[in-house]
């Protein structure tokens, strides 16, 4: 690791990426707090997503939490995740950081960084 990040807290990562060919229009799941404890919202991520690989399933949403099927939901999406690693799915941008910018309704722009926050060292 570059030593530049050693005191940072946030460091490159390596990133998974869903490989070309995937779509993400199905993929990206919008989890904003305006919708997370929203189920109809849920529900119509669920039928646009249907059977295609997506975050959807990398996820427990907030709705969800008192659902009497928690405990199953949570053993799905653990063998989601080892089912989208194991079929290749992912490629990995090793070491990475990806800036992102996000325009808001008011037309400003937000800029993001992505990357691996050591949360010993978050305060």
């Amino acid at each position: 690791m570059n030593p530049k990040f050693e005191k940072l807290g946030f460091y490159p990562a390596d990133i998974l990426l869903p490989k070309k060919g995937t779509d993400m229009t199905r993929w990206a799941v919008v989890a904003c707090d305006q919708f997370t404890s929203q189920p109809e919202y849920w529900q119509a991520v669920e039928d646009t997503v249907a059977d295609a690989p997506s975050s959807l399933r990398l996820i427990l949403p907030e709705a969800a939490l008192n659902a009497p099927d928690v405990e199953e939901r949570i053993a799905a999406v653990n063998a989601a995740m080892g089912k989208y690693l194991d079929s290749g799915l992912f490629e990995t941008l090793e070491e990475s950081l990806i800036y992102i910018e996000r325009v808001q309704s008011d037309g400003k722009i937000r800029h993001g960084l992505i990357g691996m926050v050591d949360l010993e060292q978050y305060d």
